[in-house]
Formats: C-alpha cells, sequence, structure tokens
C-alpha cells in the first residue's frame, strides 16, 4: 500500500470565491498506473469540462507517470515529458490533447481565464511550454529559456530572470488573464512575478478559437522537458488569495471544482 498524502492548508475560507470559477481542467495523474505511455492513452479529468485528456506525440519522445517525490517531497504521481529533440512543437511533441478547443472552454485572448500547475523544468533551451495549440497563433504559457512566459502571439510578457525557471526544482506557477483588456499576469510560489498587458490588446490567439488546448507543448519549439503536476485550468481569473492557496499545498484537492481551504485543515487522502 502507498503511503498516505498529508494535504495541509493554511489559508482562510477560499471555498466562495472559488466557486464563481469552473474548474474546467484537472489532471492529478492519481488514477494513472506508473509506467510510460503511449499515444491514445487516457488521463483522468476531474474538472469540469466533461473530456479526459488523450496523450500524443510519444514518437519523439516519452510520457511516463512517475510514482515519486513530487511537489512538496509528498509521494504522489505525477507526469514527466521528455521530448527527444527540443526542436519538436505542437502535436508532434509529447503531450496531452484536453478535448476541448480554445472556443469551447471559452479561454480566448480576451476572455477571463487562470492555468496553473506544478512544474519542474529539466531544461532552460528554447520554449518549454506547458500550455498551448498545435499550429497558427497560438496561446504559449510556460518558459522561454530562463523566464517565466505569458504569451498570445504577439502580445506577451516575461518575468524577466527573477525569479528564474531554475532546472530540477518543483515550482508552482500560475498564468492568468483578464476580460475585455487583456491584462496578463505570471505568479511563481503564490506570489506575483509580472503584470502586464491590458488596454485591450489580445495578440494573434485572440481570435485563435479553433485550436485545440494542448498539455506540454505549442508551436515554436515549444516542447516542454521536464515533470508536471496538478494541472489545472480555470475559466476565470483567480485572486491573488486564491493563487495563494492552490501553491500552499503540493496537490490541492479538487471536490466538484472548488478548492477546499480552511486554517489548519489537514485533509488525509488515502492512496491505493
Amino acid at each position: 500500500m502507498r503511503k498516505t498524502k498529508t494535504l495541509s492548508i493554511a489559508l482562510c475560507l477560499a471555498i466562495g470565491a472559488l466557486a464563481q470559477a469552473a474548474n474546467l481542467i484537472v489532471y492529478d495523474f492519481e488514477s494513472e498506473v506508473a509506467g510510460a505511455l503511449a499515444d491514445a492513452a487516457s488521463i483522468a479529468n476531474a474538472g469540469t469540462s466533461g473530456a479526459n485528456g488523450t496523450v500524443g506525440g510519444t514518437a519523439n519522445g516519452t510520457a511516463t507517470i512517475v510514482a515519486g517525490a513530487g511537489p512538496g517531497g509528498l509521494t504522489t504521481n505525477y507526469l514527466s515529458l521528455a521530448p527527444s529533440n527540443e526542436d519538436f512543437e505542437g502535436v508532434g511533441a509529447p503531450h496531452i490533447g484536453t478535448g476541448g478547443s480554445i472556443e469551447s472552454l471559452n479561454i480566448g485572448g480576451d476572455k477571463a481565464y487562470s492555468f496553473a500547475a506544478w512544474v519542474r523544468y529539466d531544461s532552460q533551451a528554447n520554449d518549454n511550454m506547458v500550455f498551448g495549440s498545435n499550429g497558427g497563433n497560438v496561446l504559449h504559457l510556460g518558459a522561454r529559456n530562463d523566464q517565466h512566459w505569458s504569451g498570445h502571439w504577439g502580445d506577451d510578457i516575461n518575468s524577466g530572470t527573477a525569479p528564474s525557471t531554475e532546472v530540477g526544482v518543483w515550482h508552482h506557477v500560475t498564468w492568468t488573464n483578464t476580460a475585455g483588456d487583456g491584462q496578463q499576469s505570471i505568479y511563481v510560489d503564490g506570489v506575483l512575478a509580472t503584470s502586464s498587458g491590458g488596454g485591450g490588446a489580445f495578440g494573434g490567439y485572440g481570435g485563435n478559437g479553433v485550436e485545440a488546448l494542448l498539455v506540454g507543448t505549442s508551436r515554436n519549439k515549444g516542447s516542454f522537458n521536464g515533470d508536471l503536476d496538478d494541472v489545472r485550468v480555470y475559466d476565470e481569473t483567480l485572486t491573488g488569495t486564491q493563487i495563494a492557496a492552490l501553491a500552499t499545498v503540493a496537490i490541492p484537492e479538487p471536490t466538484s471544482g472548488i478548492l477546499l481551504s480552511l486554517t489548519s485543515l489537514a485533509l488525509l487522502r488515502r492512496r491505493r
């Protein structure tokens, strides 16, 4: 029997606020068996979008479920992606297809959204995009070289090198966008790293709703090389408090799209 994972949440009530946001995608990888994944393998989605994820691109690298010490050192399952060449991109790189398009998920460049994940980069070469699409003027959220990056193709922001996308260390990263003015923000470990844009400039991505949302790849040599856990997509702009709550625990517990967040509450979750 695997170890029990304790989730310690040390923030005040955030239930009411998070209940307003649709938690479209939650990949915690706990339903998957450890080992290499082949194309067409299913990734369980505990979110509300109604579609599980589908693995693709393994002809050009590997996608592996690892059971071991994840974020916070807790025993957990996480996803490891390793493209065989840093130049791979889009569906040609190991990735998860979410089964939804930018339009169907309502997360265009002129819409409110929040993307979040625990991220451990294994490379700082080229782009390492946690979220993206396959072709055209696409969403690209992740890292470019040693900078945290939020991109709408022509309307990009970055954190600079402080904080850097250091290799081999777990960090929680959240990317947000506000509806109407297109204000983009990047949070690292629950702390705002940069916020810019706005003024109604949405980049080429703003009107590219036909593109499928992918995890672990994007256009422009965007293959992600590293590890991911607790991957989440919301169709709302989360507040700083909500983002800090996501980053406080190693693996937030999805419950109908609501993060249970009570002072000094410990959730004991029995692992198979």
